[in-house]
């Protein structure tokens, strides 16, 4: 009844188990980590140097800040860096800089603002400026590259008026499905907006662990459907964007799948893109060779100016960084999409293996589950591996994480329930295999003319010198809990052998003659042969080990006179020196048919008298000190015959 509880309650605790774990934060940061491991392991091999990368970065860095002062710079700074990189020939230009205001250090804007506010008329016409309009001059080198501006997607209307009609010129993007939508749009002014028909958001975040891993292709507002910025610089090189599917589109003659949100993973171990400071150019350290055919972002690494995202290595890179590292992928196919789906199927697979395995435990078919276990690491990196190559993460977090978790939860549950299960066994054995020991070990007591008494006795003598031995720190070598519980159950073998002697010898009532005690003292002989016997097929048993050495050694003595080897001193198991002293104690303080008993002093004194000839000195201090305690046993399990 208990099993079957235990059994329905483990049943009960997979399902929940699954269908919980499934929308925990836990499992998608298992699964993060998996799929970080998976695109390092696939791809460590497979990084290409820099000069083989398709973007180039023009970077406004800490150098640069340091070079032309303040941010933001005169539009005229920016204009004039975009005609130097245009120049050079690059396939496309995009400018990673938002330009919401019109430019308040034009010569022009410096007019209206003391006309403004301190009613003074300002007039640059008759100096030799040829530009009175920065943003003018901006926008007219953004147009003459056919350049890309990004703009930036809020759910907060602090975003310019004058975005809110924006649309993509290109009416195939309808045909894209996102389940992304954004209320409000920062876009450039007006003049530089309506400038260019490509224009792109930089909007990123990163996952729920804090690591950036993937991005959304495209965001809907207004009914209308934008790329990302990454996107729409490819977009400025060839336009004919070709729909398959709602979730898949052909862009540069390379095949381009997201999943339903329109999110893509990025691979970061693609090409690095070559930064170049913004100085380097202005002041001629570069060839047209480091942008001829190269797509170029213009943007900042500086904290403060743009975002950082921390990605796997744990390096931060740029928003710059990321939309280069998108082209790279799209140029490289090498994008991978996580459908929710394969979520899905991986719980119940976990579910459904957890339930195979948990059969198998019911039934203690343990090779098979290690086959199992063997089959499912295999075929699982084989099932990651081919969807992998073919683009997909299928998300085997929520298959391991589940499914190891659980396993070596149940594993050890059985393991804790079998370890139960064992030492009741291991009980009920040992209670039986103490029942058969003591039964043959009083049909030789009988014989003998002993009672059930005597064994009892005995043991419990030489356990509590053992245990008083140990407590002595005496002998740690040998003795241990489990020791001792052994020489308690194997003590009362130690005079089987005395089923071998004749009768005639066994119960004489008068002393024996010099030929029979010649017999008698076979007795030991007899029980080691016997027990020997038993050992020829459980020679690893030491309960047998000990019950030999007790019932073959037990009349050994210290000096070496004892029999029937004549072994001394520690060369007598340690089990045998202990049973010597407990069965000379008992046959002293108990009366026989042959003799009648000592009184307890003089039965201990005969003992203490033996220290150094017939006993161990060691045992015989132990007995000092328990010689009340002996008496204790002695009247507790006296027999019949005893009147000590």
């Amino acid at each position: 009844m208990i099993r079957n509880v235990n059994y329905a309650f483990i049943i009960m605790f997979l399902l929940f188990f699954h269908f919980h774990f499934y929308s925990t934060h836990f499992i998608k940061k298992i699964d993060y980590t998996f799929y970080d491991f998976l695109t390092i392991f696939i791809n460590k091999k497979n990084i290409v140097q820099k000069s083989n990368a398709s973007t180039v970065i023009v970077d406004i860095d800490e150098r640069s800040l340091e070079y032309f002062g303040q941010w933001p710079w005169p539009r005229i700074i920016d204009a004039e860096l975009i005609n130097k990189i245009n120049s050079m020939y690059p396939s496309a230009i995009a400018i990673n800089i938002l330009f919401p205001e019109l430019d308040r250090t034009s010569p022009k804007a410096i007019e209206d603002f003391y006309n403004k506010f301190f009613d003074l008329k300002v007039n640059f016409s008759s100096s030799s400026l040829i530009i009175k309009d920065n943003d003018d001059f901006l926008t007219k080198a953004v147009k003459s590259a056919n350049g890309v501006l990004s703009i930036y997607f809020s759910n907060y209307s602090n975003s310019s008026k004058n975005c809110e009609e924006l649309s993509y010129k290109n009416n195939l993007l309808s045909y894209i499905s996102t389940s992304l939508n954004a209320p409000y749009i920062l876009c450039n002014h007006k003049r530089l907006q309506n400038s260019v028909k490509d224009f792109g958001f930089i909007n990123a975040s990163a996952d729920s662990d804090g690591i950036f891993r993937r991005l959304n292709l495209f965001i809907s507002h207004n009914s209308n459907i934008f790329p990302s910025f990454g996107l729409a610089t490819l977009l400025s090189i060839d336009n004919n964007i070709e729909i398959i599917k709602k979730n898949q589109f052909k862009l540069l003659n390379h095949k381009i799948k997201m999943d339903l949100d329109s999110s893509v993973l990025i691979d970061f171990h693609t090409p690095t893109p070559k930064v170049i400071s913004v100085v380097d150019i202005i002041d001629g350290r570069v060839t047209a060779k480091d942008f001829q055919g190269k797509i170029v972002i213009i943007g900042s690494s500086v904290i403060g100016l743009n975002p950082t995202y921390r990605i796997s290595n744990n390096k931060q890179i740029s928003s710059s960084m990321i939309h280069a590292f998108l082209i790279e992928n799209i140029l490289k196919e090498s994008l991978h999409t996580q459908p929710k789906i394969y979520k899905q199927i991986n719980i119940f697979i976990s579910l459904f293996l957890s339930f195979l395995v948990l059969i198998l435990l019911f039934n203690r078919l343990y090779i098979y589950i290690f086959i199992l276990f063997f089959t499912i690491i295999v075929v699982s990196f084989l099932y990651i591996l081919f969807f992998y190559v073919n683009g997909i993460y299928v998300s085997i977090g929520y298959f391991w994480s589940p499914f190891i978790i659980y396993f070596f939860t149940i594993t050890l549950f059985f393991i804790i329930i079998n370890a139960k299960d064992k030492n009741k066994f291991y009980k009920e054995l040992m209670e039986s295999h103490s029942s058969t020991v003591e039964s043959i070990a009083l049909i030789s007591a009988i014989r003998d003319d002993e009672t059930g008494e005597h064994l009892k006795r005995t043991k419990i003598y030489i356990k509590e010198l053992a245990e008083y031995l140990l407590s002595q720190k005496q002998y740690t070598n040998i003795l241990n809990e489990r020791y001792i519980d052994l020489i308690y159950q194997a003590a009362p073998l130690h005079d089987i052998g005395k089923l071998g002697i004749p009768d005639s010898i066994l119960k004489k009532p008068a002393k024996l003659t010099k030929e029979e005690y010649e017999i008698m003292k076979q007795h030991p002989v007899l029980a080691k042969n016997a027990i020997e016997k038993a050992m020829r097929y459980y020679d690893k048993n030491s309960f047998l080990n000990i019950a030999y050495n007790i019932a073959y050694y037990h009349h050994e003595r210290w000096n070496g006179k004892g029999y029937p080897v004549g072994l001394k001193g520690d060369e007598i198991p340690l089990e045998a020196q202990l049973m010597a002293i407990a069965d000379v104690y008992d046959a002293l303080v108990t009366k026989r048919c042959y003799k009648d008993s000592f009184g307890f002093e003089e039965a201990e004194e005969i003992i203490i008298s033996g220290s150094g000839t017939d006993y161990n000195p060691i045992i015989i201090d132990a007995f000092k000190v328990l010689r009340y305690r002996f008496r204790d046993i002695s009247r507790e399990y006296r027999d019949g015959y005893s009147d000590a």
